[in-house]
This record gives C-alpha cells, structure tokens and sequence, in this order.
C-alpha cells in the first residue's frame, strides 16, 4: 500500500473524495486536516499508474499539491468540529 500526501483547496475535499469514490478500489482519501486541506491517499500498488493518470487529470480541475509527510507536518492532535449554524 502506498501513501500520498497532499494540500487542495478545503472545498475541494468532498469532490476530490467522491471522485475518487467512483473509481471503486482505486484509492482511499483520508482527511488529516480540513482547514488546511490535508488529505492522505491508500493506493494498492497494482493501481498506482491509474491514480497517477486520474490526479494528473484532477489536477486541471482543482488545487491539487503533493507534499511530503514528516513528523513536523502541523497536523491537529483531534477531530474539531465546528457549529456554523
């Protein structure tokens, strides 16, 4: 299993989630930090040229950077929720 990192626009998370979705068993998108857009991706190894040609693809649609994790990468410590209502 592969993990990719990467920063996208907060708003970007549910279409790039969902996406992803479509393409059953391509990848799996966790969410580390929604305010600053933190995602990680699960790839099998198998399909790792059949995500990078469906982010190549993304990437004309939405802000879409790879970045690398390391263990100062600011990430918060729990889940926040926010109650906009």
């Amino acid at each position: 299993m592969l993990l990719r990192y990467f920063r996208v626009d907060r708003r970007d998370i549910g279409y790039f989630r969902f996406t992803l979705d479509a393409y059953e068993g391509f990848a799996t998108l966790s969410t580390l930090d929604a305010r600053n857009g933190i995602v990680v991706l699960s790839i099998p190894e198998c399909f790792a040229d059949d995500v990078d040609s469906l982010l190549a693809a993304l990437a004309d649609e939405i802000s879409l950077t790879e970045i690398p994790f390391s263990d100062d990468l600011d990430l918060p410590l729990k889940q926040e929720t926010h109650n906009d209502a």
